[in-house]
């Protein structure tokens, strides 16, 4: 007999969950999609959705088989009257209710019966997906839908602890802890110290012409001619110059929890980091930060620094001192004996 699902729990349903082949492009690799309407707060402002994907290549996981969750087959299913609106609504990835729906309109056809054989995992709450093998992070029993799980997620952005790192480079930034961020890359700051190849390259963005129908970003990216100032909620260039004032009004809505595209996938530059502003893990100063934190615990050793500061109260009555220099510090670090004048 089939659980029904209580329609209090959030329903979370993958697109593009087939296998794929290998020799695809990186595009064609997106699968395990999570596709989010966005419901913006300006009744003005695109509606939008965001993909979210994996990229990996599956054959990389080794998932263990699956002892917990009850088991259908298309056949089992299609016996005790279960359509694929109900499979949709119990969370099923939409390959599953697609195939279950062709089913279901051609089971009396000969060819039809090897069909019967395919498999329906029914999850349980907080896991979905094909085998029932994902799980969100930040589920909690009282989320109603996934917009509320994403909502609460985003709300709590600016207790991110965990930087994006783009490993696709290798790079040292001096300490280990630090990685290099995707927008870090051609920012016009050299950030990895063993060769700078952050930077490696980018003067190729400089002098880049784009075609006749296209527009010339700030940053260099060419974009559709079509796309310029068609929509100041949704910059197309990264550095979002192609929207007059998309920055300011970045400025003055990126304070909410709606992960929308004028808030998300931007290139950081001061302009979209003042007031204290951060979008995204992207944006943090964080990286910076450590830097500082070096610096600031040494200037209270040394006395330079106030004493009774917070930083040096800190520091010197929870003797975190030795403990803060060895995390944020990199390994050869130069304190100067004396004033330096730029």
């Amino acid at each position: 007999m089939i659980l029904h699902k209580a329609i209090s729990l959030p329903q979370i349903n993958l697109y593009l969950t087939d296998s794929i082949n290998e020799t695809d492009s990186d595009i064609a690799l997106q699968h395990n999609c999570l596709y989010l309407t966005i419901p913006t707060e300006n009744k003005n402002d695109t509606r939008q959705i965001m993909f979210y994907c994996l990229s990996e290549s599956p054959l990389k996981w080794n998932i263990k088989k699956n002892g917990l969750d009850q088991i259908f087959t298309f056949e089992t299913l299609y016996r005790q009257g279960v359509t694929s609106l109900e499979l949709y609504t119990w969370s099923a990835p939409m390959d599953i209710v697609e195939r279950y729906e062709y089913y279901t309109k051609h089971v009396t056809m000969p060819n039809i019966t090897a069909m019967g054989t395919q498999r329906f995992y029914n999850c349980t709450e907080p896991r979905f997906g094909p085998s029932c093998q994902y799980s969100l992070n930040d589920y909690e029993p009282y989320h109603s839908s996934l917009n509320e799980i994403i909502d609460h997620s985003f709300s709590q952005r600016s207790e991110f602890t965990t930087l994006t790192c783009y490993t696709h480079m290798q790079c040292n930034r001096g300490i280990p802890m630090v990685c290099l961020d995707w927008s870090e890359i051609c920012d016009g700051k050299v950030d990895c110290i063993d060769g700078g190849r952050d930077e490696e390259g980018c003067w190729e963005l400089e002098i880049n012409e784009c075609e006749k129908d296209e527009y010339r970003c700030a940053n260099g990216q060419c974009i559709p001619d079509r796309l310029f100032r068609d929509d100041i909620t949704i910059p197309d260039c990264l550095d979002a110059s192609d929207e007059a004032t998309a920055m300011i009004v970045t400025s003055e809505k990126c304070i909410t929890s709606q992960p929308t595209f004028l808030c998300e996938d931007i290139v950081c530059t001061s302009s979209n980091q003042e007031g204290g502003k951060r979008f995204s893990s992207s944006c943090m100063l964080s990286r910076n930060d450590i830097i500082f934190i070096c610096w600031s615990t040494f200037l209270c050793i040394i006395h330079v620094k106030n004493i009774f500061s917070p930083e040096c109260l800190h520091c010197f009555y929870e003797n975190t001192c030795e403990k803060i220099i060895e995390e944020s510090c990199p390994y050869l670090t130069l304190i100067p004996d004396g004033p330096i004048f730029f």
